[in-house]
């Protein structure tokens, strides 16, 4: 895989992860102050990672090293532990588990 097709496909899925957010937020707009306080914490700091690891990609698009395994191994890892952040704090907003 091509360095430039690698950054293409993170990109994507930083603005999909984007996009989660936002719909969280706007699922939180529902709730109480109390649940409010519990929830946007985390969403953001669950922006920061994201935007984090959309930095991360832009620096290896920009700088497009020969050897790009050792940022991509990196950036792989990031990627997968923000992914599960953000899938498991999208199922915590469910009503069932908020109490909404």
């Amino acid at each position: 895989m091509k360095v430039q097709d690698y950054c293409k496909a993170m990109q994507a899925e930083v603005r999909a992860w984007k996009e989660k957010l936002e719909a969280m937020k706007k699922v939180t707009d529902s709730y109480g102050t109390e649940q409010k306080e519990k929830i946007l914490p985390l969403v953001g700091q669950l922006e920061q990672e994201v935007t984090s690891a959309q930095m991360r990609v832009q620096q290896l698009e920009t700088e497009c090293p020969s050897d790009w395994s050792p940022m991509k191994n990196e950036i792989d890892d990031l990627f997968g532990t923000i992914g599960s952040s953000v899938d498991r704090a999208w199922r915590d907003l469910s009503p069932g588990e908020v109490g909404g």
